[in-house]
């Protein structure tokens, strides 16, 4: 009778013990959810009590029946740039390249390529790029997507390896393949393709094992679904890479896993620190919070005076700054996460917060297009929100 007591208590304890680890997903999360068309999301947070909580919505494979996880395999897209520009800054630290140096010598591929005047005039100019102006985005370099003389650009005969620069050198704050730039930099300091240099310096540290430009074969069943919202709902994309990649984009070349990036973020966080060494001098990270742009400018995306669609959701913010890997919330308005916080997000309706002081990361993946769809975008939001009600502001 003495053991049969005993084993109830054991098995209660048991019991006990899994149940506090069970996360309960907060009733608005699933309300929304459920009201809503998204196939698939999941999302997850470091609150400032160092507690990590995950909440998954529907299965990784759309026609599947698990259950997301924070281990799936997602493309990053520009969740990259955070990534690369911590290697960047690596070498810094290590005396290889200096923040403020001209770049004219190292990468005359990238300093030759000329400017495309109001006029429509090409002009060539000799005018410094540094690392600084371009992992904050005033370098120069667009994307075609957020800038129409980009898109109606004729490229018959072009000769440079990217299109036209749209203004001088730290003149104003465009949105573009300034880190992709960043990365052939590293590649050429180091001697290492990007991949090998982050594994070595970053996500093998971090054991984030699950971030590849390359996916390795052992994992590409946890690649989850992705696709486009169609007439009919969701068009479905091929999920895994057919071949490989052989040039990296540190603007948005990156696969990896939700859990992958919350270590990241919770790594920065931590001064730089992980168990077992560091990736980052502290100095180094506060630096890359604080505003690099000159004074006056803030991000600039071209959003029209009549204000976005109604089927895209408000990002960014147009009042924010941005630091070296990231905007930095400072907007008047925001009434979630406070000034001085940091956000950016990837290309397939991916983002992220972190925000140093209160000791809060959050992360959130979906995985389809079109970019910033205001469904997902403001599901994020909500999950931002909820994660803020229950911090303790410092």
């Amino acid at each position: 009778m003495k053991n049969l007591i005993l084993i109830a208590l054991a098995t209660l304890t048991l019991v006990g013990c899994q149940m506090k680890q069970v996360a309960i997903v907060p009733a608005s999360l699933v309300k929304y959810f459920d009201e809503g068309s998204l196939p698939a999301a999941i999302m997850g947070s470091i609150d400032n009590d160092g507690k990590t909580s995950w909440y998954g919505f529907r299965p990784s494979i759309w026609e599947g029946t698990d259950t997301i996880s924070k281990d799936h395999i997602f493309r990053l897209y520009s969740m990259t740039k955070a990534i690369a520009s911590v290697a960047a800054l690596q070498l810094v630290e290590r005396d290889l390249v200096g923040l403020d140096d001209p770049l004219n010598e190292l990468m005359p591929e990238m300093v030759s390529i000329p400017v495309l005047t109001e006029d429509g005039e090409l002009v060539e100019t000799d005018k410094a790029i540094t690392l600084r102006l371009l992992l904050s985005h005033t370098a120069g370099f667009g994307y075609d997507i957020f800038d129409p003389r980009l898109q109606a650009f004729d490229r018959t005969g072009w000769k440079y390896e990217d299109l036209h620069r749209l203004f001088e050198p730290g003149s104003r704050w465009h949105y573009g393949t300034n880190t992709d730039w960043v990365g052939k930099i590293i590649e050429k300091i180091s001697g290492q393709d990007l991949e090998t240099y982050l594994r070595e310096n970053i996500t093998g540290p971090l054991e984030m094992n699950s971030t590849w430009f390359n996916v390795p074969q052992n994992l590409t069943e946890r690649i989850v679904s992705w696709g486009a919202r169609d007439s009919t709902g969701f068009q479905e994309y091929p999920r895994i890479p057919q071949e490989p990649v052989t040039v990296y984009s540190a603007g948005g070349g990156l696969f990896g896993s939700a859990k992958d990036y919350l270590t990241f973020l919770e790594c920065i966080i931590n001064d730089g620190k992980y168990e077992g060494g560091q990736i980052l001098k502290p100095e180094t990270v506060e630096m890359m919070l604080e505003n690099q742009l000159p004074d006056g400018l803030t991000l600039d995306f071209g959003i029209p005076e009549e204000g976005l669609p109604l089927s895209m959701g408000a990002f960014p913010d147009e009042s924010d700054t941005y630091g070296l890997a990231w905007a930095i919330e400072n907007s008047e308005d925001e009434t979630v996460r406070p000034k001085g916080s940091v956000y950016w997000a990837g290309y397939a309706n991916s983002y992220f917060t972190l925000d140093k002081k209160n000791g809060v990361a959050i992360v959130y993946f979906t995985q389809i297009l079109p970019s910033m769809d205001k469904e997902s975008f403001d599901f994020y939001r909500l999950f931002e929100k909820e994660v803020y009600s229950k911090t303790k502001s410092n």
